[in-house]
């Protein structure tokens, strides 16, 4: 009996007081609070960055923003959402979904002509003939 009691894991009723925690301290907690905080600050910054450098800086900005987000996610998933200390097992069915995530993501964005330069400035172009103006005496108006 005595051997079953010893094969038991440390989380196991037996042994309540054996349970050893496993992650990040406090203070590493505030380590990585306090680095998500600067990408943040780093991110919001880039609305500024054509009035700082003088010059257009979507062409920086945007892969900068897009590195930023994809390190913040990875230290939210690691540290907060305790990934780094998980089995194998849910690692790989995390990092396998987030791949499909970023497949159809990308999908998406190429569907919809992300990838190029339209050259308007504009969200959406105004139509190339105006409406025609509403008519309450024309025939079926």
């Amino acid at each position: 009996m005595s051997a079953a009691v010893t094969e038991l894991d440390d989380d196991s009723p037996v042994n309540p007081g054996e349970h050893h925690t496993h992650g990040p301290t406090d203070g590493q907690y505030f380590k990585i609070f306090f680095l998500l905080v600067g990408l943040t600050a780093l991110e919001v910054s880039t609305y500024w960055w054509d009035d700082i450098f003088n010059a257009d800086t979507k062409k920086i900005a945007v892969p900068v923003l897009l590195t930023l987000m994809v390190i913040k996610f990875f230290l939210v998933a690691l540290y907060f959402m305790h990934l780094k200390f998980d089995s194998p097992l849910l690692k790989r069915t995390f990092y396998a979904g987030m791949i499909i995530a970023i497949l159809v993501y990308g999908a998406a964005l190429t569907v919809m002509n992300f990838w190029s330069d339209s050259g308007t400035t504009h969200f959406n172009n105004p139509p190339i003939d105006p409406p025609a103006p509403f008519c309450a005496d024309c025939p079926g108006g």
